[in-house]
């Protein structure tokens, strides 16, 4: 089987231009040929995205160095936001700015537990996510270093169960019809790579990333919930983990 080089560009122009947009080859790995002598996974998903908003509201984004960043937002927005890992974030001029978490410090900008979406989460988690410091990114980026984000490809993973650099199948998202933020529908190869991890990210829990889309890209898959697991298989052609990997490099 040739090898398919997945040229999939995922970055951000902070001149304010959109994302760059994914094409159908980027999906279009064939299925491996005997799945039953590969390692098989039981796992269960969410999904998570880059939360966007306008820069407004009384709470500042401050880098972690301690400086402010000149963005603020709503109390909820910069939640939901830490939540994520990731804010997109349009200033007054139109210029688009990539914000990442980087760490918790000290000072609490906003208490989180007001935010009524998470009422019913773990509240000293919520809390913490009120005194998040941030670091200015380009593109779609992660908790790993090595590695960058490719929506409805990249999953967050524990590394335990699951190694950094690894590429799983999942047979129920293959043939799954995918809409992008633009409108355009792909279909997807079923195909995912271990990129990010994340605090909630644990055991056989992996989590999608859907990148500005917030919608669930596979209702009948990702069910948010360990009660809904789904059959999954650790990839070993060496041509496609490969590719991916190559995809994935900063």
């Amino acid at each position: 089987m040739p090898a398919r080089l997945v040229m999939l560009i995922v970055l951000l122009l902070v001149t304010g231009k959109a994302w760059s947009q994914i094409s159908q080859a980027d999906f279009n790995y064939p299925p491996p040929e005997n799945p039953a002598k590969l390692k098989k996974l039981r796992l269960w998903a969410s999904h998570y995205f880059v939360h966007q908003f306008k820069s407004g509201g009384s709470v500042p984004l401050v880098y972690r160095n301690g400086k402010p960043s000149g963005l603020f937002a709503e109390a909820c927005d910069f939640c939901e936001a830490s939540l994520q890992g990731t804010a997109h974030i349009t200033d007054a001029d139109g210029n688009i700015h990539v914000m990442k978490y980087a760490s918790s410090g000290r000072r609490t900008f906003v208490d989180c537990r007001n935010c009524e979406k998470f009422s019913d989460s773990n509240q000293a988690t919520v809390k913490n996510w009120g005194k998040s410091l941030w670091i200015k990114s380009t593109g779609f980026s992660g908790a790993l270093r090595r590695y960058k984000l490719i929506p409805f490809r990249s999953i967050a993973v524990d590394r335990k169960v699951i190694p950094y650099g690894t590429v799983i199948f999942i047979p129920e998202a293959k043939g799954q019809e995918i809409e992008l933020p633009d409108g355009t529908k792909i279909t997807h190869d079923g195909y995912f790579f271990a990129a990010d991890n994340g605090g909630l990210v644990n055991n056989n829990h992996i989590d999608v990333f859907t990148g500005i889309s917030t919608a669930n890209p596979f209702p009948e898959l990702i069910k948010s919930s360990d009660n809904h697991t789904f059959e999954a298989f650790v990839v070993t052609e060496k041509a496609i983990v490969n590719s991916l990997k190559e995809a994935h490099k900063k």
